[in-house]
């Protein structure tokens, strides 16, 4: 993408500002559609769980209230922001580290086509597993700076949570690798030309959503924030624009998740008749709709509930299936 867009921006501009002018399209392009999807998920998650629980949604800030999202995030930037007693440089710090990483992610996969990369590096599932691991330690730091009980009893919770099933999503990402060859992201989708890996791996795929949904801390798995028990938890202490910066996180992460279902196990921008790019934003936007309905369809897990059953089931059976993908490849 980086060769494209200099490519054009050459014939209008010399060296070095070209290069210069490429770098700033660079930089705005992927921050204008991080910033513009969020809100769009956000306003489809409101509205489509209105419609699961029997009820309307914004109706009233634009069309359909499609401008509800956008209010609230005017509403969250002009909030003062209040803090007593936290440590500021890790208070300050987490909101951002977090959003940097969602965003990184986002820009490390191939936007629908073969090589349609912002940033195109080798082995970007393995980056991208990088920048999802450093959650929990983000989370617990949050926890800590806010200097509250409820935020500290969330941040280990989180923690706890993250750190339980990020081993069983490493471990069905490197499933794929393996059968794949692979961990760069276009080499995963050419493997899938004639099948999709859901029908070689399908409790591989199941393995990865619930991984995942417990990573991004995705309703029913939010026990680190728990409103009715922890009062919001390891955010408690956050408000205004900082605030804000989480709920862009999340539904980065969402979107990135969605992405990477696509990616891994029904065969990326690979269908017949439509353009590469078609299939792609069809693929993702089906699995974004199936990701956004558990939350308003089960209810919330006990700490203890999931944490068991991360470690007495999803891990030993990720292993396990680890171990018959390899030999397999090896028979």
């Amino acid at each position: 993408m980086f060769s494209y867009v200099y490519g054009v921006l050459s014939r209008f501009f010399s060296a070095p500002a070209d290069l210069i002018v490429t770098l700033i399209v660079m930089l705005l392009v992927p921050l204008t559609l991080v910033a513009i999807i969020p809100v769009i998920i956000g306003w489809v998650d409101r509205k489509y769980g209105a419609r699961i629980q029997s009820r309307w949604g914004p109706t009233y800030v634009g069309p359909f209230g499609i401008l509800q999202n956008v209010a609230d995030v005017i509403k969250l930037i002009g909030k003062r922001v209040i803090t007593t007693n936290v440590d500021r440089l890790s208070y300050s710090f987490v909101p951002i580290a977090l959003t940097a990483a969602s965003f990184l992610i986002v820009v490390l996969i191939p936007w629908g086509a073969p090589g349609l990369y912002i940033l195109d590096i080798p082995y970007n599932l393995l980056f991208i597993y990088v920048l999802m691991a450093v959650s929990p330690l983000l989370i617990l730091l949050a926890g800590w700076s806010e200097n509250n009980k409820y935020s500290i009893i969330g941040g280990f919770r989180g923690a706890t949570q993250i750190a339980t099933y990020e081993l069983t999503l490493i471990i069905t990402i490197l499933s794929v690798a393996m059968l794949s060859g692979s961990y760069n992201i276009s080499d995963i989708v050419a493997s899938q030309k004639h099948l999709w890996y859901v029908v070689y791996l399908p409790i591989t795929f199941l393995m990865f959503v619930v991984a995942g949904y417990a990573v991004i801390e995705r309703d029913p798995f939010d026990i680190p924030e728990a409103t009715q028990e922890l009062l919001a938890g390891w955010k408690i202490e956050y408000s205004g624009l900082r605030y804000g910066m989480f709920l862009l996180s999340d539904y980065i992460k969402m979107f990135a998740l969605s992405m990477l279902t696509v990616y891994l196990f029904f065969g990326g921008w690979n269908g017949p008749l439509l353009p590469a790019f078609a299939w792609f934003w069809i693929k993702t936007i089906i699995a974004m709709m199936i990701l956004l309905t558990p939350r308003w369809v089960y209810p919330r897990l006990r700490i203890d509930q999931l944490v068991k059953f991360g470690w007495n089931w999803m891990l030993p059976l990720s292993i396990l299936n680890l171990l018959v993908v390899g030999a397999v490849l090896l028979v």
